[in-house]
């Protein structure tokens, strides 16, 4: 079944033909009226009815006009958006594209008292044109390509020429190439899985942001950023632990006090792995329970954490116009009417709740999920084995930690392996002039 044959087919009221008569000789122009610009589209056919006899190629109007001949090549460009116009045997495809999208926004989750407020979209052009507009350099290398076996995604390999590891950037080229997956719908999540060979690994091992400028400063240091249609996150790779552990709002205050910011959240994050987790240790422990406030009568109450987690899914799944409800729910589980009937005890009600605002302020979401699992986990292993399974628990941590590189990067870099300069750059934030390259943001 050649390309004319499917689309005639095709029932779906968004796939249209528009069939004209150009100097005796049969035009036909199909596209897709969701996905193409009717503004385009009249332009093309103002311009086709009106041409005079000649090539009808020289009287395409549009900006971006390309002869193929191949029906997978008609298919995939019309149900991206491209215009087809065919006389005879010649095809041509034009570009008049022009998605549905919301308005540039900030991001939600990585929002900042000053700087700039826009954010990325899930139109691929647009997101480039926010990245085209901080990097205003000639090797800026925009690579387009086609990732997916039956249903291809747009990806888009974002990187400076003279800056980017030329072997790192092989390896992604050929990793994406190499991806024969049927479908990348949920794209960026499922394009990580593929490019990285993930598993059941439960740490981020790429960063993502949906802010231009955090995007730009990494291009700008050498990494590549990789945009997949239909989504606002944007990939950046490689990565480190502590490199998804800056925030933008570190770089936007005086360097002293984005240093100050920076170790309150260092500690917030082993605030919200370790605080529940010892208190269990001082309990079963009595030496310890001098630095915690201990009720040995209630032996099982960090099962507050598996509350607390609860109701988190449950806030992500609740609509709008059930919150007042959720706030009830979550009050009688967790508040005094919970603390009267002897489920839970103030004190690690109180321990809990610091954990989790800990983990409120964890600048990655995906982090601050892994780091919660990797807590309750923790308060089972010392429950069942005390002091023992504490250390052995973070022996192992540790290792899995250390023995994870994603292309070749060790992921506790700068710890593992120790690099002074850049640890102290991390933990510091320098004036813009006194940083090196791996300290930037």
């Amino acid at each position: 079944m050649n390309f004319i044959e499917e689309v005639q087919k095709n029932i779906s009221f968004d796939i249209a033909c528009r069939q004209l008569m150009i100097h005796q000789k049969e035009v036909d122009v199909y596209y897709a009226t969701s996905l193409a610009s009717d503004r385009m589209i009249a332009t093309l056919i103002k311009g086709l009815a009106f041409s005079p006899k000649g090539d009808l190629q020289n009287y395409l109007l549009n900006g971006d006009v390309k002869e193929v001949q191949t029906d997978q090549e008609l298919k995939e460009a019309l149900l991206v958006g491209n215009a087809i116009v065919i006389q005879k045997d010649r095809h041509w495809v034009l570009d008049t594209k022009q998605y549905p999208t919301r308005s540039v926004d900030e991001p939600e989750t990585e929002k900042s008292v000053r700087g700039s407020k826009d954010g990325f979209t899930e139109s691929l052009m647009v997101n480039v044109g926010l990245i085209r507009r901080r990097i205003k350099e000639m090797d800026l290398t925009f690579e387009r390509m086609s990732v997916g076996k039956q249903n291809p995604m747009d990806v888009s390999l974002v990187y400076l020429e003279e800056e980017v590891d030329q072997k790192l950037l092989k390896q992604i080229q050929q990793r994406l190439k190499d991806i024969q997956v049927r479908d990348l719908v949920m794209s960026d999540r499922a394009l990580e899985e593929c490019l990285l060979q993930q598993g059941y690994n439960p740490f981020p091992l790429v960063r993502y942001s949906e802010r231009p400028d955090i995007v730009a400063t990494h291009i700008m240091n050498g990494h590549i950023a990789i945009i997949c249609d239909t989504s606002s996150s944007v990939m950046m790779v490689p990565t480190t632990i502590f490199e998804i552990l800056e925030h933008v709002e570190e770089y936007r205050q005086t360097p002293i006090i984005g240093t100050m910011i920076r170790l309150i959240r260092l500690g917030a994050v082993l605030l919200s792995l370790y605080l529940v987790p010892l208190w269990l240790l001082a309990y079963r422990h009595p030496v310890f329970s001098d630095y915690f406030i201990i009720d040995f009568e209630t032996p099982f109450q960090t099962l507050v954490e598996i509350a607390i987690e609860l109701l988190r899914i449950a806030t992500v799944h609740t609509p709008s116009a059930l919150s007042n409800a959720m706030g009830i729910v979550a009050a009688i589980l967790l508040g005094d009417l919970a603390i009267e009937l002897g489920m839970f005890t103030p004190e690690i009600l109180l321990y809990c709740s610091i954990g989790n605002v800990g983990g409120f302020a964890t600048p990655n979401y995906e982090l601050s999920l892994t780091n919660k699992y990797v807590k309750i986990l923790m308060i089972v292993i010392v429950g069942l084995f005390k002091e023992v399974g504490f250390i052995l628990f973070n022996i192992v941590f540790i290792l899995y930690l250390a023995h994870l590189k994603p292309f070749g990067i060790s992921y506790l870099y700068p710890l593992y392996p120790f690099d002074g300069k850049a640890l102290w750059q991390f933990i510091i934030r320098k004036p813009k002039g006194q940083q090196n390259r791996h300290g930037s943001y």
